[in-house]
This record gives structure tokens, C-alpha cells and sequence, in this order.
């Protein structure tokens, strides 16, 4: 009988704590309802050698009574139209003010006379900093389409490093600045964009994306970087970041070879041709020990990020002071690099539809990421089944440099040659896949200009 006392005495709390708990879900996800958004977005594809439109579903909250919404870059970033739906299913239209592919991150906003009417009440952000693993988490959005849902879960990690590199569908790569919070609460496609809220009801991650081939894993944008950057783009419509061009490697296997001290400096893995760190003198296998005063640190990747996000706070144009140990050389040796602006990622984009193809404008971050040489010419970015340039053998990702023996310096200058050009005779394409130069010819759909 007293083993038995004893039993229901440790047994009898767990109803209560399960009460409490699912008190606390029915708290947190009533009061975020109000703040959720199903968004439709209208966009423009050029990757199948034509524009195209096309519709997708994504998510996203509210953030203040003016009727600013965070989402993600992929669901809202260079959308034509932007169509969204509130809590009480009443449908309007959104603006887009400004986004970020580089955290995949998007602020749109509907009239702040709408949040008056409805009554909807905008979510704050909490500390992401704060996550433990295994802290109860919900994450609310729209997955497969299906508006006001809502999926509970536990954190499973919180400073989860996905290799960096990652490329959005519209060809930006995203993901730097940040490691990301691991959830097994379901994130499936259409939940992009939507909240990750704590039992406090505050948001401590933005849904971006689910794994492949995997079960309960899911990944957010923590609250800290989703923050800054909305606050940014509510303020300007952008974030301005500088640009070193280096790329870096934890050191936790250099260390020896270096005789570093445990946790001094990073190795730098790349320097970019042209770029601010090889005109300072930056050199692949050098040890960046300090940045602009401040000692570095990367042992591990989940590091990493920060010491990109510290590049890339640095005012643009600041001249910075490095310090670097280099091999072969005793003493650490100063540098000074001076940072520029990142600028676009990616260029404007025009279709060519008698020649049936699309192409891109070349910005300076293209340059780097396709190892290009300059900015010159424009990049194929799809060529139409069946079409003029498939015949002649154009493939996508080719830099075109003339037409007809004439120059092509940009995509201004692609457009008027097409202009002038398009729909007459055959036109001969100097194109270049990497360093060799190649001819096409392409024999235009008479009566198609664009």
C-alpha cells in the first residue's frame, strides 16, 4: 500500500502539466491567429527561355498596426502582385516594401485601415537567443495551401549550420548571416514565411524551409536577424551591407599546422578576383586574426555566419584594419581593406521571344558567384523548348557578348541590338562557357519581337 501511495503521488502531476500545456497552445495560437496571412504572390519566371507568369502559396504576420508583413523572400520577393488573405478569410491586396534574398527575408504591407476594421492584432518578436533545445514551440502558416494552420513541436536545435551556398529558385544564394533554429514542428511547403512562437505567444523564428526525403525536420529564421532586417526594410526598403569578397573555414583541423592557440583567427578558403580583400593584399591560406580591431574566432561552421554579419555591418567604405598571419612569415602583418557595397544580386531580367530566349543582367555579386571575369555582356538564364535559340544550341548559363559583331556591354545594350535586330534576318550570337568562346546562329520566329 505505501509503494502504492508512493506511485500515485509521482503519477498524479502529469495530468495537471498536460492541462497546463495545452492551455498554454491554445493561448499562444488564438491570440497569433489574428496576426496570420495566407499571401499568394503573382511572379515572373524567365527560366523556361520565356516570361511566364505563375501563382505560388506562401504565409506571413503582422508586425505593427500600420499593416507592415513579414514573410519570406522566396514567397514575396520580386512578385507582380501580391494577394493576401486575412485570419477572418477576408481577401486584399498587398504592396511590396521591400525584401532581402540574402536572409530570405520580405516586408509587404496592406492599408493600416484594414488592421483598424478587423481588429487584427500584430505579433512581436521575441528572443531567439533565449531557445533552448527541447523549448515547446508552434509554427503557424499555410502548408499545401491550407490557410490558418497551425503544427506544435519541440526545438531540436538552435544553431543549426546549413552549408553555405544555398540558392534561392530565383538564383540568389541566401542563408549567410545566420545559422538556423531546427524543429521538428511541421514546416512543409507553404508554411514559408509564417511565425515560429513560443509558449509566450512571441515569434522566435520565421518558417523557411522543410528537409528533403526527411520527417519532422524544419528550419527557422531566428527572431534576432528577422528583426534587424524588417526593421531595415520598414525604414528604407533594403538592408546596405559591405562587401570584402572572402570567403572563410573554421579552423578546428589547422589550428596544429598554424600552432594557433585553441579558438585564434579564421583561415580564409577564397579570395575573389577583384575583390576588396585581393586588392588589400588578402591571400587564400592566410589566418585572419582581427577584423577592424575586434580578435576573430572559428573553430566550428556554425560560427561562420557571424563573422560574415560582421563584414557585413562594417559603414561601406570604411577602411578596415586586418591583422594576418600568413605562412612563412613570423609575425602577424597588417592590412587595411576597404570595404564596397554588395549592391544587387541579381540582375534585371528581358525575353527575347523571337529568338526564344531569356536573359539577365550581370551585377558585380554575378560576377563572383559564376566566376566570371567582368560585368560585360548578359547571362542566358533560359532558353524556350522548341524554340529558335535550342536549335542553334544555346544553353542556358552562356555569357552573351555581341550580336552580329556588335558589342553587347549590358542588358541595355542587348535590348536595343534586339530591338533593331529581332525580327529580321538570322543573327549571329558570339557567346562564352567557361573562357571559350562559342557562335550561334539563330534563326528568329518572323512577327515575335518580344
Amino acid at each position: 500500500m505505501t509503494l502504492l501511495a508512493a506511485l500515485a503521488v509521482l503519477v498524479l502531476p502529469a495530468p495537471a502539466a498536460s492541462a497546463d500545456l495545452q492551455t498554454s497552445i491554445f493561448r499562444v495560437q488564438n491570440e497569433a491567429l489574428s496576426a496570420l496571412v495566407n499571401i499568394q504572390p503573382i511572379t515572373e519566371s524567365f527560366r523556361r527561355g520565356e516570361r511566364r507568369k505563375q501563382s505560388s502559396v506562401g504565409s506571413g504576420f503582422l508586425v505593427d498596426d500600420q499593416g507592415h508583413i513579414v514573410t519570406n523572400y522566396h514567397v514575396a520577393g520580386r512578385a507582380r502582385q501580391l494577394l493576401v488573405t486575412l485570419s477572418n478569410k477576408e481577401r486584399v491586396e498587398a504592396e511590396l516594401v521591400g525584401e532581402d534574398p540574402l536572409t530570405d527575408l520580405a516586408v509587404i504591407k496592406i492599408p493600416a485601415e484594414i488592421v483598424a476594421e478587423y481588429g487584427l492584432k500584430p505579433l512581436s518578436f521575441g528572443a531567439s537567443d533565449d531557445l533552448q533545445v527541447g523549448e515547446f514551440v508552434v509554427a503557424l502558416g499555410s502548408p499545401l495551401a491550407l490557410a490558418r494552420t497551425a503544427t506544435f513541436g519541440i526545438v531540436s536545435n538552435t544553431e543549426r549550420y546549413l552549408p553555405e551556398g544555398m540558392s534561392l529558385p530565383t538564383g540568389e544564394r541566401t542563408g549567410e548571416f545566420n545559422t538556423w533554429i531546427q524543429t521538428d514542428a511541421a514546416i512543409n511547403p507553404g508554411n514559408s514565411g509564417g511565425p515560429l512562437i513560443d509558449l509566450n505567444g512571441k515569434v522566435v523564428g520565421v518558417n523557411a524551409r522543410g528537409a528533403s526525403f526527411a520527417d519532422n525536420i524544419g528550419f527557422a529564421i531566428p527572431s534576432t536577424t528577422a528583426r534587424r532586417v524588417a526593421r531595415d526594410l520598414i525604414a528604407v526598403g533594403e538592408v546596405a551591407r559591405s562587401y570584402a569578397g572572402i570567403r572563410f573555414q573554421p579552423l578546428k583541423d589547422w589550428e596544429g599546422l598554424f600552432k594557433l592557440e585553441k579558438g585564434q583567427g579564421v583561415l580564409v578558403a577564397n579570395v575573389e578576383p577583384g575583390s576588396p580583400a585581393q586588392t588589400a593584399g588578402l591571400q587564400a591560406g592566410d589566418i585572419l586574426l582581427s577584423w577592424a580591431g575586434a580578435d576573430l574566432s572559428a573553430r566550428f561552421d556554425e560560427e561562420l555566419p557571424g563573422l560574415y554579419e560582421l563584414i557585413a555591418d562594417t559603414a561601406i567604405g570604411e577602411a578596415v584594419s586586418l591583422t594576418v598571419l600568413r605562412r612563412g612569415i613570423e609575425k602577424p602583418m597588417p592590412l587595411t581593406l576597404t570595404t564596397v557595397n554588395t549592391g544587387r544580386l541579381q540582375g534585371e531580367r528581358f525575353e527575347a521571344g523571337a529568338w526564344g530566349f531569356t536573359v539577365k543582367g550581370i551585377t558585380d555579386q554575378m560576377v563572383f558567384d559564376l566566376e566570371l571575369t567582368d560585368t560585360t555582356g548578359v547571362v542566358i538564364e533560359g532558353v524556350r523548348v522548341g524554340g529558335p535559340a535550342q536549335a542553334g544550341r544555346l544553353r542556358r548559363g552562356f555569357v552573351l557578348l555581341a550580336i552580329e559583331g556588335e558589342s553587347v556591354e549590358d542588358l541595355a545594350s542587348f535590348e536595343a541590338l534586339y530591338e533593331r535586330l529581332g525580327t529580321g534576318a538570322d543573327v549571329l550570337l558570339t557567346v562564352q562557357r567557361h573562357e571559350i568562346l562559342n557562335y550561334v546562329l539563330v534563326q528568329p520566329t518572323k512577327g515575335e519581337a518580344q
